[in-house]
């Protein structure tokens, strides 16, 4: 009876702990998201106040935020860690450019941030 109850209690542990685990990824992608959705939001901002500086240091921001979630997406969600890099890339590189344009890194802006309400959706 003693080692039944040792391993039915060795089995629960072991159990919680991988579940442990799983939320701890979920919960972990989901601050990134969250982080990452308040960013887009103020790089949508400053695109349409059309304020360069604001959006040079804005969008960068966005590739740190990504990297320190993006293995946990690219894990458990690989079609759409697709789509966010796809959109995720562009935005950066145009948020850095020279000239802005405004209409082409709004849409992108715009784009990814679909794409990450997406992961929001589909973690919860």
């Amino acid at each position: 009876m003693k080692k039944l109850t040792s391993l039915v209690l060795s089995i629960g542990l072991g159990g919680s702990l991988i579940l442990a685990g799983c939320s701890s990824d979920n919960s972990k992608v989901s601050e990134g998201v969250a982080q990452m959705l308040d960013t887009t939001e103020q790089l949508s901002n400053a695109i349409d106040s059309g304020d360069q500086a604001k959006v040079k240091e804005v969008g960068p921001k966005l590739e740190d935020q990504w990297s320190s979630f993006e293995d946990d997406v690219k894990k458990d969600n690989k079609d759409l860690y697709e789509k966010i890099e796809k959109y995720l890339d562009p935005t950066i590189a145009g948020s850095e450019a020279a000239t802005l344009d405004k209409e082409a890194l709004s849409t992108l802006n715009d784009q990814l941030t679909v794409s990450l309400k997406e992961l929001d959706e589909k973690i919860k």
